[in-house]
């Protein structure tokens, strides 16, 4: 599913393959099992409740479980990362270096 600018309210919109431009969400449930990439940009969330299953709730799971036995550094680096947009020392948007 690829949505430009629409409006979706109180559905239940399954977020696995889709993209998602300049898109309102009010009162949806959004799930994510994390089987296929997903691309949100742009978008607003009012009012929404997140699901997540499958691989996506395994990975919080693991997350979890690393953040209360011993890792919460790295969760927490983790986290400023993903607000920062840095992924593996590269900002979200810094091309691929060529090779």
């Amino acid at each position: 599913m690829i949505a430009r600018d629409e409006s979706f309210n109180d559905m239940t919109i399954c977020l696995d393959g889709a993209t998602f431009i300049g898109c309102k969400f009010d009162r949806c449930r959004l799930t994510f099992s994390g089987v296929l990439a997903v691309n949100l940009e742009k978008n607003e969330f009012n009012e929404c409740i997140w699901e997540f299953s499958g691989p996506a709730q395994n990975t919080i799971g693991f997350m979890t479980l690393l953040y209360s036995g011993g890792a919460k550094e790295l969760i927490e680096s983790t986290f400023k990362n993903i607000q920062t947009g840095t992924i593996g020392g590269r900002r979200a948007d810094d091309k691929e270096p060529a090779g």
